[in-house]
């Protein structure tokens, strides 16, 4: 019939810099971070660079897409929300934690 789309609760939030990479999934209606994950932890760190592989790489984009879905399964999330801003491709690092998100059981809605 028409009318308004329905609210997505919970948004996937991205930022890469030239040295790491954070992802955060947030509650909407009061800005509350319900799980987040980035390559500045010591743990997810210390994995990359066993693995030889640095902070700010596709594959530690993919790492932080696992241990972000992880977290947010384990806040009782069934879906997360993540809308491309206009002019950015949907490629590389950007692709490589959303296709992990999606891997790991957390679909896009």
């Amino acid at each position: 019939m028409g009318g308004l789309p329905a609210p997505k609760p919970h948004h996937l939030k991205m930022f890469f810099s030239n040295k790491y990479i954070y992802g955060q999934i947030v509650r909407m209606a009061d800005g509350h971070i319900v799980a987040a994950a980035s390559t500045i932890e010591p743990a997810l760190r210390e994995g990359l660079t066993a693995a030889g592989t640095s902070a700010s790489c596709s594959a530690a984009a993919t790492r932080v897409g696992e241990v972000l879905a992880q977290r947010a399964q384990q806040a009782g999330l069934a879906g997360v929300h993540w809308q491309r801003p206009h002019g950015q491709r949907y490629h590389g690092k950007r692709k490589a934690l959303i296709d992990a998100l999606r891997a790991a059981g957390l679909p896009l809605i």
